[in-house]
């Protein structure tokens, strides 16, 4: 049996994963309504082309395997927030227009040091915390959605049961999350070394080509 912190604890999980997800969803089908359409547009293609394949010094962002979501190799005609993981419709507002206003430090911001769901090491929150912590996310999701099935789906998160099933459920999303994030992780060091591999062979081939033009320069002196 879980303790009133480690249930404070998952009940701020299952409103992240549950009511705030699909708030985000529905105020980001709002702004594109057709999504492939808005894809397609050739700057927003370009501009999302950038996040997969940046330029020297710029982090890349997006990996193949979701880009072929965003642009299907199989030619699917029609992509909805339906095919996006929350990674994708995250990048997606803050790239492409209308533009989600960045906050004051930018997207990529750590999080707060007061933040005590992300930083907790013990799977717990003590009840002031939680209070706190739960009406600003409540705030937060009226702010994406405020209709009336958003408001019953928080009402619902309050006071929800969460059985052994249901903690067991959020306990291994989140250990899911946190494997992805460290793939994601290896996946850009391996980038990193990749590109380097490879400007390190452009280098390479620049200067066999220059001494090659030197050696004819001398044979033809």
């Amino acid at each position: 049996m879980v303790s009133k912190e480690e249930e404070n604890f998952l009940r701020i999980v299952y409103l992240n994963y549950s009511v705030a997800t699909r708030a985000l969803t529905t105020f980001f089908d709002k702004l594109h309504p057709d999504l492939s359409a808005d894809l397609h547009i050739t700057g927003n293609k370009a501009t999302l082309k950038q996040l997969l394949n940046p330029p020297p010094c710029r982090k890349r962002v997006l990996y193949q395997g979701q880009w072929d979501i965003l642009y299907p190799p199989t030619g699917k005609p029609i992509v909805t927030s339906a095919d996006l993981d929350l990674t994708l419709i995250v990048w997606s507002l803050c790239n492409l227009p209308p533009l989600v206003v960045a906050p004051v430090n930018g997207f990529d911001e750590l999080p707060n040091p007061n933040d005590k769901m992300s930083l907790s090491k013990d799977g717990s929150i003590s009840n002031v915390d939680f209070v706190g912590m739960w009406n600003t996310l409540e705030q937060a999701i009226k702010g994406l959605d405020n209709s009336q099935a958003s408001i019953v789906s928080l009402k619902d998160a309050k006071t929800k049961m969460l059985d052994n099933s249901i903690a067991q459920r959020l306990s291994t999303q989140i250990q899911l999350e946190s494997k992805v994030s460290n793939l994601q992780d290896e996946l850009e060091q391996i980038s990193i070394y990749i590109d380097n591999d490879v400007q390190e062979k452009k280098e390479l081939k620049l200067l066999t080509a220059n001494l090659e033009e030197m050696i004819k320069i001398k044979e033809a002196i």
